[in-house]
């Protein structure tokens, strides 16, 4: 009879420590967004900064920075896709209340993300003059690609150990500190990477051109990365250190490699779509080239905000279901698309109101701000969509859901967009058509991604970390 009481009426304080639990979810979502937001601004501003200090030395090494980024990108993609993977599990066992497990899948992440990106780099460093024949470069401009690329790449490991440790603290809720870390590897980065380029006499550097560009992004991330291992090392940070061995470890290993190869995969179709699709813009004009190339320069201040409420949708969820509270990750799922549609939604509007001073500041040539505020208004109207894309795609992920993720972009990315884009271009209708068959695709993704969410399928065990 007393049970049945107190399930009838449960305890004051048993209320409100369940109010509160009701309660803590949305700050805990804009609490690790928000980091995780300035943390992408920084980084994407960073590159912008460092074309401005190339800038000067010539066209020839502007296109070395501009191809050498793209070509890094898919480096970062395996990177991305591990970290995805990492973080679903490592936000699953810190749910569960099993930091030793927690902290042993960030530690196996942090090594397959080191070997992973040592023989991506290679590969690279061999294939460089082949790819800047690919991207049509030749004399000055293909010899200063060769350069940076092959001094870059020699740093691509400690990048790898800064995404993987801090997306691990994103993991377990700590959006803070791997902002704190970020900001400090990028006020070593710009001045390193200037006093190189440039020289400087005070300190008797030598003026080094587009390799000191390279060797000095490449020693920031070299003190970042020493300066956040030793800090896990010893035990500063909120994830524990755990030592790992892959031979001894391998069924973690497995489980890892199970949630993260979809990530990956996905992360390349993104990379060679984004490809395909300008090489057909490309046929058009250099100015539509260009127009593209601006678009995606705002785009990428703009996108930060959905790429961070899908860290905090992947961390969060992802803790809900390994504490076993699966109807809490839904309502955080939602939560977390309210927010991310209502901001991007607000960015989106803005970019179309303001897409011609904007595409105006970046450039001068008419026809090129013209084209560019075209591209603005389609990627305004699809703000909401990617709004979509990024929460919910990042609680699926956070479920270890990655398989859909990936099965979305291609057929959004590759069936939509590039199927629209190639019809577009056999009519003979003009460059704007093509720009406007990115609305179709992030249509059929949101459409796809929101239906997964909406079916609670990926409630079922993805993982099965316990």
């Amino acid at each position: 009879m007393d049970t049945d009481a107190r399930q009838a009426k449960p305890h004051p304080e048993g209320a409100k420590r369940e109010a509160n639990q009701n309660t803590q979810a949305g700050p805990s979502i804009l609490g690790l967004a928000l980091p995780s937001i300035s943390l992408f601004l920084i980084f994407n501003l960073v590159n912008l900064a460092v074309i401005k200090i190339v800038a000067t030395l010539g066209t020839a090494e502007v296109a070395a920075v501009t191809t050498g980024s793209r070509i890094f990108f898919i480096v970062y993609a395996g990177i991305m896709g591990l970290s995805a993977g990492a973080t679903a599990l490592i936000a699953h066992a810190w749910g569960a209340k099993k930091p030793h497990d927690a902290a042993l899948f960030a530690s196996l992440s942090v090594k397959l993300g080191i070997a992973l990106s040592i023989v991506a780099s290679l590969i690279f460093m061999w294939l460089v003059p082949h790819l800047a024949d690919v991207f049509q470069l030749a004399g000055p401009a293909k010899e200063a690609t060769i350069d940076y690329v092959r001094f870059s790449s020699a740093f691509n490991a400690n990048f790898a150990i800064i995404v993987l440790i801090t997306s691990a603290l994103r993991a377990t809720g700590d959006g803070w500190v791997p902002l704190y870390i970020t900001a400090l590897c990028n006020a070593l980065f710009l001045p390193l990477c200037a006093a190189l380029t440039y020289g400087w006499p005070l300190l008797n550097i030598p003026e080094l051109g587009i390799r000191g560009t390279a060797l000095g992004g490449g020693i920031a991330y070299v003190i970042g990365s020493m300066f956040t291992w030793v800090l896990w090392r010893r035990h500063c940070l909120q994830l524990p250190y755990r030592d790992s061995n892959i031979k001894r470890d391998w069924h973690a290993v497995k489980k890892l490699w199970a949630i993260s190869y979809p990530a990956i995969a996905e992360q390349l179709v993104i990379q060679i779509a984004l490809f395909l699709f300008l090489s057909v813009v490309a046929t058009y004009s250099t100015e539509a080239f260009a127009a593209y190339g601006v678009g995606l320069g705002i785009l990428s201040i703009t996108i930060v905000i959905g790429a961070g409420f899908g860290v905090a949708a992947s961390a969060l969820v992802g803790q809900e279901l390994g504490a076993g509270n699966p109807d809490r990750a839904v309502g955080i799922g939602y939560r977390t698309l309210f927010w991310a549609v209502l901001t991007m939604t607000i960015m989106g509007g803005l970019t179309i109101y303001f897409a011609t001073p904007l595409a105006s500041f970046m450039v001068n040539d008419p026809e090129v701000i013209r084209l560019t505020a075209v591209f603005l208004l389609m990627l305004g109207i699809s703000q909401p969509l990617m709004a979509v894309d990024f929460a919910l795609g990042g609680a699926l992920r956070g479920a270890g859901d990655t398989r859909f993720p990936l099965l979305s972009t291609f057929c959004g990315f590759l069936l939509t967009r590039m199927a629209a884009a190639l019809l577009f271009k056999f009519l003979g209708l003009p460059v704007e058509w093509i720009f406007g068959a990115l609305i179709a695709d992030y249509i059929v993704k949101a459409v796809l991604i929101f239906y997964r969410f909406y079916s609670k399928v990926w409630l079922r065990p993805h993982m099965g970390t316990g």
